[in-house]
C-alpha cells in the first residue's frame, strides 16, 4: 500500500479530517485549478484538502503498545482487498459498530485514496488505520496477545450467528476474488459463514464485514 499525500474532497470528509486528524492535513487549497483534474471534477462541494497518509496511518507496534486489550476489543484485518469502494465501506461500518482499528497490509492492498475517504464518509479520520508488514506474522502476534481470529468464508460450516465473541476478536476479510489466502486461513481459529437465502450465492467484502461487525457489536456494549 503506497504511502503518500492524497486529496480528499467533500464538505463532510474535509470537516472530519480537520476535526479529528488535523496533524495529517497538509494543505487546504482555495483554487481547484491547483488540484488534479479528477479531484477538481469530483463532487467536492467546494471543499478539498491534501492529506498526508504517512501522518494518518499508524505503525503496528506503536498502535499495539497503546491499545488496551479487553474482551470488548475487535480489530478488522483487510486481506489484500483491491476495491477502494469496499475499503471505504468497511472503514465506515467498522467505525459505526465499535471496531477498534482497521489493519491494512503494506503490499497487495488497495491504497487509501480520496475515494476511500469519500466512501467512508470521513470515518477514516475517526478509527485508527494501522499498517502491518505481513498479515500472517501479525495474526500470530495477536494470537499471542489473547486475540481469537475469525476468518469470514462463505464455505465455512460454522454460522456467525452461533459465535459468542467473548474474547478479544480479529476479523479477517479476504480478497474480493480469491478470498483469504491459504496460509492465513490456517492461522484463523474459526472460519465463519453468513447464512443466506438460497437465491443469493455470495456477498461482497464490505457487506460481509458489516454483518460480522454487527454480530459482534450485538454482544458488546457500545463504546461512548
Amino acid at each position: 500500500m503506497a504511502q503518500n499525500d492524497i486529496y480528499i474532497y467533500g464538505k463532510h470528509v474535509v470537516e472530519e479530517a480537520l476535526q479529528n486528524a488535523p496533524h495529517a492535513v497538509s494543505k487546504v487549497p482555495f483554487d481547484t485549478k491547483s488540484v488534479p483534474k479528477e479531484v477538481a471534477e469530483a463532487n467536492h462541494q467546494g471543499h478539498i484538502a491534501r492529506v498526508s497518509i504517512d501522518k494518518l496511518v499508524r505503525p503496528y507496534k506503536e498502535f499495539m503498545t497503546e491499545l488496551e486489550v479487553t474482551p470488548n476489543t475487535a480489530i478488522a484485518v483487510l486481506g489484500e482487498l483491491q476495491d477502494p469502494q469496499n475499503v471505504g465501506a468497511i472503514i465506515r461500518s467498522a467505525a459505526a459498530l465499535g471496531i477498534s482499528a482497521i489493519f491494512l497490509p503494506e503490499h497487495n492492498q488497495a491504497p487509501i485514496t480520496g475515494t476511500v475517504m469519500k466512501v467512508s464518509a470521513g470515518m477514516a479520520f475517526r478509527i485508527p488505520l494501522v499498517v502491518v508488514g505481513n498479515i500472517n506474522n501479525t495474526l500470530r502476534d495477536l494470537k499471542e496477545k489473547g486475540f481469537w481470529v475469525y476468518g469470514l468464508d462463505e464455505t465455512a460450516t460454522q454460522s456467525i450467528h452461533d459465535e459468542k465473541f467473548d474474547a478479544p476478536t480479529v476479523f479477517v476479510l479476504g480478497n474480493e476474488a480469491t478470498g483469504i489466502r491459504e496460509k492465513t486461513r490456517e492461522l484463523c481459529d474459526i472460519l465463519l459463514s453468513i447464512p443466506m437465502n438460497p437465491r443469493c450465492e455470495s456477498l461482497n467484502a464490505a457487506t460481509s464485514g458489516a454483518i460480522a461487525f454487527y454480530a459482534w457489536s450485538a454482544k458488546h456494549s457500545p463504546k461512548k
